[in-house]
């Protein structure tokens, strides 16, 4: 029997001792430019009245495909009128960019208006009577570094067949309001306030426990899962606020690809000596001996992380902050924060269903509820579809479908890592029954963008600005594509539950309704795939003899041309692309043969039955969630009194004793 606990391994990451930098050149689309500094000003230039660009700051001359980016762009009237930026790191950067139209929009009480152009005159950027301004937000002072910030800016004539280049934003705001000209748009793209830094290659730090569980090999990939973009040396400015600790989340395959890991990381800075800097570090920063420590200090990144073969990331989100808090308290500990590690690793139960777990001993609202959310005979996994559908809308949820099920090359990205992989294991789980590992499917942090090209054979799907860029390649899949009526439903479907679960709301569901919610989406999918495929079983051809090489061949197993024919013409199309992808050749081959998986291919052809019945639902709430069956866990017991209780200064001196104290628990 499968040995099942809450978590299987605790990690620390981070800067080892002897660090080795991390190489940005191993990918051959890096981009030849270093990072710009951000956008501290924004201006509006009439050149056609003789105004000129300030010393200092950039013209935004032409459109991202070479048009003249003319916010006045085919007004007959109106005088040429452009934007200009500046970039520094002299004053704080500009957090936003907005488009108000006055006398129908009030300003924001920390944004400002763009009232005077370059040449003092009025810089009302509409070619109409009505007045249209610019306005920005900037960041306060004392912003910590890494905040999101504008870095770059540019304008775009949609009239003319352009969208926004990859990963901008578009303000939907059109700034020719008149009878005459072009739609003009303005666009922007946020990013990390990046700081002065050296990246180094993360390693574990330390882990519990320190050798290999038998029924989980620790993942030797985990360090750079933790901290994707390195383990950073910070040069920050002595009045920036330290950043709040990040949560996110990743998904590691192991035993080849056929079980899941799932990772939850929250990632925080330290303060480090600068007396420990060598003279190369001290060049790379820009650190000066006896000068810099009075206006800037150091700071590295470092990352704790719990590791675990079930999708508990809400609790451990709480669970990881409260020890982080825990080790930066300033009082002495009662509990020391290894033997937090040791009591859930090893003491905790696992849920059957659900735990309540008590974090403090003396705070009763210190605790987690954890659940296990396995109670539907589906693929185990941690996708979010309230974040998909949230995130993307139920338009580009229905074109990732059609990119998904037809096994194109799909890269997902966002500022938001625990977003970002909820949202990919929902893409994943899209096609539900067809659930073989996609060809080519990953989340990044967009981040990842400043210092690379998209590939040129990728789709690339936005999730902060909600925008899919198809690569030429894949310029055939569109919405069309999807049978007609499955892709009616389904996005009538999505559009109640997206009205259900807008920001202001989304926040408020929780338990029941969140999960009732999340199901509710899941089933839209399943029902899709369950009618698509309708009638599949009749076109399996029976194993008469011992597989081989030629049995296993998809046309052995299965009916393929009958099938094709079966279906409706207008889908023709859409079912040769399906019956070509690997997933649907490894359905044919686990629904012929007993496999692992035969429950949930078993619970497929049951909801073919039922949506052949009528719309009889096809997934339900756990009614065990509801029973009183709750184990409640107290907080670990505290150590022998005769030890002294422990002040922790910096999180790594978890490490202190370690030893000592598995010793005296074994």
């Amino acid at each position: 029997m499968e040995e099942r606990r809450v978590a299987d391994y605790f990690v620390v990451a981070g800067l080892p001792e002897k660090p080795e930098l991390l190489d940005d050149s191993d990918s051959g689309h890096l981009k030849g430019y270093s990072t710009k500094p951000p956008i501290t000003d924004i201006g509006v230039v009439f050149p056609g009245l003789g105004e000129t660009v300030p010393n200092g700051y950039e013209l935004i001359e032409l459109t991202p495909t070479g048009l003249v980016a003319d916010l006045n762009h085919g007004s007959m009237r109106s005088p040429e009128c452009f934007l200009c930026i500046r970039r520094g790191r002299d004053r704080p950067p500009l957090v936003d960019i907005g488009v108000m139209y006055e006398g129908k929009e009030r300003l924001m009480a920390d944004a400002e208006m763009v009232l005077m152009s370059v040449g003092e005159r009025l810089a009302n950027v509409n070619n109409s009577t009505a007045k249209t301004f610019i306005t920005y937000r900037r960041a306060h002072p004392t912003a910590p570094c890494n905040a999101l910030v504008v870095v770059d800016v540019c304008v775009i004539v949609a009239s003319k067949g352009e969208f926004p280049p990859h990963a901008f934003c578009m303000i939907a705001k059109n700034l020719n309001k008149g009878l005459m000209g072009s739609d003009v748009f303005l666009c922007y793209k946020k990013s990390m306030n990046r700081p002065p830094l050296i990246a180094y290659k993360p390693e574990v730090l330390f882990r519990y426990p320190t050798i290999d569980r038998r029924s989980l090999v620790f993942p030797t990939s985990v360090p750079l899962f933790c901290l994707p973009m390195g383990a950073t040396l910070e040069l920050w400015p002595n009045n920036a606020v330290t950043p709040k600790p990040v949560f996110s989340t990743f998904v590691l395959t192991v035993a080849d690809a056929t079980d899941k890991v799932y990772g939850s990381a929250v990632t925080f800075y330290e303060s480090y000596p600068h007396t420990q800097l060598s003279e190369s570090q001290m060049d790379q920063l820009g650190w000066r001996a006896g000068v810099s420590h009075n206006t800037h200090s150091v700071h590295i990144n470092k990352c704790i992380c719990l590791l675990s073969r079930w999708p508990f990331s809400d609790t451990f989100e709480r669970w990881l902050l409260y020890i982080l808090e825990m080790s930066w308290s300033k009082q002495p500990l009662s509990i020391p924060v290894e033997r937090y590690i040791t009591h859930l690793l090893e003491e905790v139960p696992f849920p059957e269903p659900r735990i309540l777990l008590q974090l403090s001993p003396t705070n009763a609202s210190d605790r987690v509820i954890v659940t296990r959310r396995d109670d539907q005979p589906l693929v185990r996994s941690g996708a979010g579809f309230r974040q998909l559908l949230l995130n993307l809308g139920p338009d580009n949820c229905l074109l990732i479908l059609a990119l998904a099920i037809t096994e194109q090359k799909i890269l997902i990205h966002s500022l938001r890592p625990d977003t970002l992989t909820a949202v990919s294991e929902a893409v994943s789980s899209l096609a539900e029954v067809l659930h073989a590992p996609l060809p080519y499917l990953i989340g990044v942090d967009s981040r990842f963008f400043d210092l690379y090209e998209p590939p040129p054979d990728v789709t690339c799907v936005d999730l902060d600005t909600n925008n899919i860029t198809i690569c030429e390649s894949q310029r055939h899949i569109s919405l069309k594509l999807l049978p007609k009526r499955q892709a009616r439903i389904l996005r009538q479907t999505l559009e109640v539950l997206f009205g259900s679960i807008r920001p202001g709301f989304y926040d408020l569901l929780i338990n029941m309704l969140s999960q009732a919610l999340e199901l509710k989406i899941q089933e839209a999918f399943l029902r899709f795939m369950a009618v698509t495929l309708q009638g599949y079983r009749g076109y399996l051809i029976p194993i008469t003899k011992a597989p081989t090489v030629g049995t296993t061949d998809p046309h052995a197993l299965f009916h393929m041309e009958a099938f094709l024919r079966s279906r409706d013409k207008t889908q023709q199309r859409f079912f040769a692309l399906m019956m070509k992808t690997q997933m649907f050749t490894r359905f044919i081959e686990e629904r012929s043969f007993v496999c692992d998986v035969d429950q949930g291919l078993t619970f497929f052809d049951e909801c073919i039955e039922r949506v052949a019945a009528g719309d009889e639902p096809l997934l339900g709430l756990d009614n065990s969630n509801t029973s009183e069956r709750t184990v409640f866990v107290l907080p670990p017991d505290p150590p022998d009194p005769r030890e002294c209780t422990l002040i922790f200064i910096s999180f790594i001196r978890i490490l202190i004793c370690w030893k000592i104290f598995l010793m005296k628990n074994a």
